[in-house]
């Protein structure tokens, strides 16, 4: 078996630093291309330059880009991993006046393009001509899907998703989780550290693509752990369904662990759970039975 060949970080950030400056004048217009953090390209700029010792820059790049096409604005969401170039960025696709099965397809196959593509070259000015040139084909199908009947459909089904994850570090995972649960209307909560956990809860169809988007992302390991479904009683609201009024990011007695690791306190964990009659959900997680936490 052939050895795999080792990245060399400092020549990938390298290459990431080239591609938002070409990127830049690519989009200099403001709010064409928007970066995430500002910071972050500082650090990496000095961490390539030597200016810092580290084994890597704890910051990642990530930034949107505002494309506008023919009709309609398309926002190219980016994330660049360490290794970029050498493994693929994690993108997403937002849109406005379309469906969600007319999204998915959308980043389904603007995955599938990038997919194609060489690893080792820096590709989203590829992927950003992808959009640019068959945006509008998905957009042509959800003005057909609006006139059509047989596209209403009624979601009569409740589900409350238990998603477990290796670790949840990165302030872009952590953003982006608070920000489509919020976008989508969803109930629950995510806990980052290691390990991570989410429960999201509300009509099936949408904690589906609240799934769907959350898997596309890098990860090293998640999971889904437990679904419940329930069929909603037409004379009552989902509200009655719900264990969770609203969606939060958990945080309870931070301990530092190597690194940049981190552990949230499992038996506080574990009341929260009890506070909202899921206790029996802790197992599943850690493999063991809960425990209140000390007074």
């Amino acid at each position: 078996m052939e050895k795999e060949e080792e990245i060399d970080i400092k020549e990938m950030l390298e290459l990431q630093l080239a591609e938002v400056e070409m990127l830049k004048s690519m989009f200099p217009q403001k709010g064409e291309f928007v970066l995430d953090d500002e910071y972050a390209v500082r650090e990496i700029q000095a961490y390539v330059d030597g200016d810092i010792l580290l084994d890597s820059p704890e910051s990642r790049i990530g930034f949107t880009v505002h494309i506008t096409t023919e009709k309609y604005p398309v926002e190219l969401v980016v994330h660049l991993p360490h290794e970029y170039p050498a493994v693929y960025p994690e993108t997403f696709l937002r849109t406005q006046n379309t469906t969600r099965e007319s999204s998915r397809r959308l980043n389904d196959d603007l995955s599938e393009c990038m997919q194609s593509l060489e690893k080792g070259e820096i590709c989203v000015g590829t992927l950003i001509q992808w959009v640019q040139e068959n945006v509008e084909n998905y957009f042509t199908e959800v003005q057909i899907e609006k006139t059509e009947k047989s596209s209403d459909k009624i979601d009569t089904t409740f589900s409350r998703l238990w998603i477990y994850s290796h670790h949840i570090y990165s302030k872009f995972k952590r953003r982006d989780i608070l920000d489509w649960a919020q976008e989508l209307k969803l109930t629950g909560f995510s806990m980052p550290g290691k390990p991570g956990v989410m429960c999201v809860e509300g009509y099936s169809s949408i904690v589906e693509e609240f799934w769907y988007r959350i898997r596309r992302m890098n990860w090293k390991k998640i999971a889904v752990k437990e679904k419940e479904d329930f069929e909603i009683d037409p004379n009552e609201g989902i509200d009655k369904y719900k264990k969770f009024s609203d969606f939060q990011e958990l945080s309870f007695d931070v301990q530092a662990g190597k690194a940049r690791e981190y552990h949230m306190n499992l038996g506080k964990f574990f009341d929260y759970l009890v506070k909202h009659d899921s206790k029996h959900i802790f197992p599943l997680y850690f493999g063991v039975e809960g425990k209140s936490a000390p007074e």
